[in-house]
């Protein structure tokens, strides 16, 4: 099928060659990157300005009496019968093996920072008290005073915020920050990671309307007067439009940064500007930093119970950001029903997207979406064509007009290549409208005007809806049609609804909710069936 659509075709940039993220996949990181952005993030950037106010108060040089003030306080913590607090920051225990033998390492920046004397001091009063301490007395990490107050369920979604934490919860942030930005923005990699800060803005429109508009700089296409490209690329003519889950993020994003770049390497609050410069975010880097994001989401939803939330290895490697870009534009047109978490409508972000690529006369993200809805139109109509071929009848208002579409497809398309060009006739082909509803098992055969979908039918000439919205399937719209195939999985759903009722697990509402479902289920096997030529009324599912 990639092949029908151009895969070798120079003006979809290759992107056809690019696998989307594996819908079981994405589903859940977008699910964990979004709660990490809009709920967790108060309780981590609070953590994170805590660890940075107890990192500035930690005095340049050693101060009189630090040592015996931190000797003092590590045998009053002992006498009082509690435990020396061990550090558990990446490489501590490496370098306390090599330098202080078998005790575990102490969290001596924390406690530097809390008795206002230098680590060095600090490390000197812990090595005094060396053949007095042993590895019962150290206890688990530093806790900061902070509170928790986000939860994942009906639980706080961790129990503490351990000092030596920060750095990699920070890092996460800015990961899903990093990958909410990315895949519902349809910005290419070098475009996301070149965002500045300062660069969302929200507009409110004369209708009442809001639009979130980001600005920064793009790099497909931007060459010199001699025909090269211009590395920093130039600052694109019109902003995206994104929606607003994707402006919080990059609010979250310039609380965690203290420079102008939203996305740098060396984000870890730790890392001092005169050691260590921040310079960008690499899309290597990214897919790195998405790996260890995923490890952690995965932590969390098993440490909450939540094994439906786990995100598992994609059959098509590492994610990067260049796959979120297909992706997002196979979902628009693969769930048609589906919802990005929070309840944010996918066609909301498709619209976002078109209002953002629409001025542009170049091969983008509009391309993309074209490229997926002709792919998925595609594979709407050639396996049913072959059905219908074979035999497999139809039934509906608009079974007439599924069977011509099949048959057109499969005159007009079928087997063909197709450019850009063919790809745009193909999408835009009113009779060729054809979307898939599984969970109301038919076929859509979309047309803006009859649609009772579309409460704007009558606008539809002037920029209405185009594409169905399953969420308002209306059960005497003229657009439907069924198969032999749907009617064979319906049948499979009055039978699981026959199932439950005799398990008689279901409280009363529901029980008579689904009964009601049932008869209205049987009665489109029955209509089915009885606009078949010659065919005998088949007995009611049991």
């Amino acid at each position: 099928m990639s092949d029908f659509l151009g895969t070798n075709d120079d003006t979809l940039d290759g992107e056809n060659n690019i696998p989307i993220v594996h819908p079981a996949v994405m589903a859940p990181l977008l699910v964990w990157a979004l709660r990490t952005v809009l709920d967790l993030s108060g309780d981590i950037l609070v953590a994170a300005r805590e660890h940075r106010r107890l990192l500035d108060s930690l005095p340049a040089q050693a101060v009189p009496g630090g040592i015996d003030k931190a000797r003092a306080y590590l045998r009053g913590l002992l006498a009082a019968g509690q435990r020396l607090p061990a550090s558990h920051a990446p490489g501590a225990t490496a370098v306390s093996a090599k330098y202080e033998g078998p005790l575990p390492p102490m969290a001596n920046t924390f406690l530097a920072a809390t008795l206002g004397v230098s680590t060095g001091q600090v490390a000197a009063a812990r090595q005094s008290l060396r053949d007095e301490l042993t590895a019962e007395d150290f206890g688990p990490g530093p806790v900061l005073d902070v509170p928790v107050s986000a939860r994942i369920g009906h639980a706080p979604w961790t129990p503490t915020l351990g000092f030596d934490d920060v750095d990699t919860l920070v890092l996460h942030l800015s990961t899903a920050v990093l990958i909410c930005c990315s895949y519902l923005s349809g910005m290419r990699p070098e475009e996301v990671l070149a965002l500045r800060r300062g660069c969302c803005t929200r507009t409110e429109r004369d209708d009442g309307t809001v639009r979130y508009e980001v600005r920064g700089r793009h790099f497909k296409g931007v060459l010199d007067e001699d025909g090269n490209a211009i590395p920093e690329g130039e600052m694109r003519a019109d902003p995206w439009i994104v929606l607003e889950p994707v402006a919080r993020a990059i609010a979250v994003a310039e609380q965690l940064e203290e420079g102008e770049q939203l996305f740098t390497r060396t984000l870890f609050r730790g890392a001092r500007p005169t050691i260590m410069d921040r310079t960008g975010l690499s899309s290597d880097a990214a897919v790195e930093r998405i790996r260890a994001f995923t490890t952690w989401a995965n932590q969390l939803a098993a440490a909450h119970g939540r094994p439906h939330e786990l995100i598992p290895t994609d059959p098509d490697g590492a994610v990067a950001l260049r796959r979120f870009r297909r992706t997002i534009a196979w979902f628009i047109y693969r769930q048609p029903g589906g919802r990005i978490a929070l309840a944010v409508q996918y066609g909301h972000a498709a619209t976002a997207m078109s209002e953002s690529y629409a001025g542009r006369s170049k091969a983008d993200m509009l391309d993309v979406l074209d490229q997926e809805k002709g792919l998925a139109l595609a594979e709407t109509l050639t396996e049913p064509g072959e059905r219908i071929a074979a035999g497999e009848t139809v039934s509906g208002p608009a079974a007439d007009r599924y069977r011509a579409a099949a048959a057109e497809f499969s005159d007009r398309y079928a087997g063909t290549y197709l450019g850009k060009r063919e790809l745009r006739a193909l999408v835009a082909n009113p009779r060729l409208q054809v979307y898939e509803d599984p969970k109301a098992f038919l076929t859509c055969n979309h047309d803006a005007f009859t649609a009772l979908c579309t409460p704007d039918r009558d606008r539809a000439r002037d920029g209405g809806r185009s594409t169905p919205d399953h969420s308002r399937c209306h059960p005497a719209c003229a657009n439907i049609s069924r198969t032999d195939s749907q009617i064979t999985m319906l049948r499979a759903e009055v039978a699981r609804i026959d199932a439950a009722a005799e398990a008689g697990f279901d409280p009363y509402p529901i029980a008579a909710r689904e009964q009601q479902r049932r008869a209205h289920l049987t009665d489109i096997i029955h209509r089915h069936h009885a606009q078949q030529p010659g065919a005998d009324d088949p007995e009611e599912p049991r």
